[in-house]
């Protein structure tokens, strides 16, 4: 484990951060980088973490004004900016470390000095405060949980969709522009086995003390069930058990995102006992009360529903804005909408195959799942590892990396329905036959892929 100079972690914030450098940041924070980072929300930050090539990054840098706060920036070009440190990608622990040290020495401690970032703040801190509620309406949602699984905030554009809403109702037609988007990450439970001596098993096993190894293996089993390999996989369709969808509230959930990603505005989902969500597309979040670690909504999502049980309404006008001024003043219940359906999935697959799927298929991992948002099981890295490294069916994968089939099946599942996969065998083929021999990369990620599938892809 690196070590610091400084006493206590350095407490930075995350802007606009692309996916893959993203990736990197968690594997880093989780572990080797422990003791010299500490993510927490905007307004506790003593330093910003920024990926400057990413697109709106630099807008956003400029609106914060951060000029109370250092600054890393993340750029494959060199970065002079006041109260920064430039970080050239690829990203590496070396150079991640030396930025820990010399953004300390940036940090001007103000006591009594009002924030230049106020205005941008008192915005933000809307969907920042995430605190249990008082009294629990129905299934109140956790914070944390010791799964992985943690409620994050909705960005920025909260005020721009209240404003849109007004102006649907007055009918006017004028557009307002979109802020740029802010994502804030939590601390990843697994950790980094490319700078820690863990093996991999250990890095399945929950790491928050209060969890004992029972109640992780029975969160286990109910989400990918505990059906055995099956020896043949020729014969995958009469020996592994299915499951139909539309059967289940998932395909409520999963037919209201469509339509909500569609319309590009918000969607309302009403189910048994009148629990409801609303799904805010623009923010990549759900509203809701229901705790999707709670025995109540395990079991609303094993439950056959009928389809006249679930009701989809698209709420404009008035009742949109009614709708954003409960979310103003309940943001605790804003739960990230890719976790959400992630659990919602497992919570119905259990194991299972979804009808439709065809596991004998070799598929490719196109985008690297957000593993702080998303409920996590055994072996979930070293799937997203390998997938992402080379196409496979769900069979070869179980196969390559000698784990039972059932987490690769539960994998395949939940990243299908986020649309995570390739499966149009055509592109694959194509990008098979076109692709280029792999470049020498020395970056922290390459490294981390290569030790996450134990030295070489198998």
């Amino acid at each position: 484990m690196l070590k610091h100079s400084k006493s206590g972690p350095l407490k930075v914030a995350l802007l606009s951060i692309s996916p893959h450098n993203r990736a990197i940041l968690e594997f880093f924070f989780a572990g080797a980088g422990q003791s010299l980072f500490k993510v927490v929300k905007l307004v506790e930050a003593e330093a910003l973490i920024v990926d400057y090539d990413h697109p709106g990054a630099k807008e956003e840098w400029a609106q914060l004004n951060c000029t109370d706060k250092a600054g890393i920036i993340l750029s494959v070009h060199p970065v002079d900016l006041p109260q920064t440190v430039w970080i050239p990608k690829p990203l590496t622990s070396k150079a991640l470390t030396e930025a820990a040290t010399k953004i300390q020495d940036l940090i001007v401690v103000q006591p009594t000095a009002v924030p230049a970032m106020a205005e941008v703040i008192n915005s933000r801190e809307l969907f920042e405060k995430v605190a249990a509620p008082e009294k629990p309406l129905g299934l109140s949602q956790p914070t944390v949980t010791p799964f992985g699984i943690n409620t994050t905030k909705p960005q920025a554009r909260f005020n721009t969709l209240m404003q849109s809403a007004a102006l649907e109702e007055d009918e006017e037609e004028d557009e307002l522009p979109p802020l740029p988007s802010v994502e804030t990450i939590k601390q990843a439970v697994v950790f980094d086995p490319a700078e820690t001596a863990l093996e991999m098993e250990e890095i399945a096993k929950p790491l928050e003390p209060s969890v004992s190894p029972e109640v992780a293996e029975k969160r286990w089993r109910e989400l990918c069930g505990n059906a055995e390999d099956i020896r043949q996989a020729a014969n995958w369709h009469t020996d592994l058990a299915s499951f139909t969808p539309d059967n289940y509230f998932l395909s409520g959930l999963l037919e209201a995102l469509r339509r909500a990603k569609q319309a590009n505005q918000a969607v309302q989902l009403t189910c048994l006992d009148n629990q409801q969500l609303v799904i805010f597309p623009e923010l990549g979040q759900i509203f809701t009360s229901m705790d999707s670690r709670a025995d109540e909504f395990a079991l609303l999502c094993k439950m056959p529903i009928a389809t006249n049980q679930l009701l989809i309404h698209t709420p404009v006008g008035y009742e949109l804005t009614e709708l954003l001024e409960q979310v103003k003043q309940k943001p605790e219940f804003c739960v990230d909408l890719e976790g959400f359906v992630w659990a919602v999935t497992l919570l119905t697959a259990q194991g299972r195959v979804q009808q439709g799927a065809d596991l004998s298929q070799k598929i490719a991992l196109i985008a690297w799942p957000n593993m702080t948002r998303l409920e996590q099981f055994p072996h979930i890295m070293r799937i997203a590892a390998l997938w992402t490294h080379r196409p496979g069916s769900v069979f070869e994968i179980a196969h390559a990396l000698a784990i039972p089939q059932r987490y690769v099946i539960s994998f395949y599942t939940a990243a299908n329905n986020l649309n995570l996969f390739e499966l149009d065998q055509t592109k694959l083929k194509a990008q098979t036959t076109t692709k280029e021999p792999p470049k020498e990369n020395r970056g922290l990620f390459a490294r981390l892929l290569k030790r996450l599938l134990g030295g070489s892809a198998k």
